[in-house]
């Protein structure tokens, strides 16, 4: 975080950063599917991990890595505020 601040010729921090990075949306998705579950011991989480990982398709992760150009755009248009994403 130093540089940021004290570093010439960087960006400036937005007010509000978005997240764009899509593996945070993943994880979200894992994290949805996992509490349709329930889960009462360790080795019953680490399977299902597994298996909800196992099963998300890989539709899901090519949409979430070909939406960032528009992500990008939006933020742009919003001069680092608020998006939807």
């Amino acid at each position: 975080m130093w540089v940021v601040y004290n570093v010439a010729h960087t960006l400036p921090t937005p007010p509000q950063s978005p997240d764009l990075n899509p593996i945070e949306h993943l994880w979200a998705e894992l994290e949805v599917r996992l509490r349709k579950h329930h889960i009462t011991n360790k080795n019953q989480l680490k399977q299902l991990l597994l298996e909800e990982w196992n099963n998300i398709q890989p539709k899901f992760t090519s949409k979430l890595v070909h939406s960032m150009p528009k992500r990008i755009r939006e933020i742009i248009k919003n001069t680092g505020l608020h998006t939807k994403y």
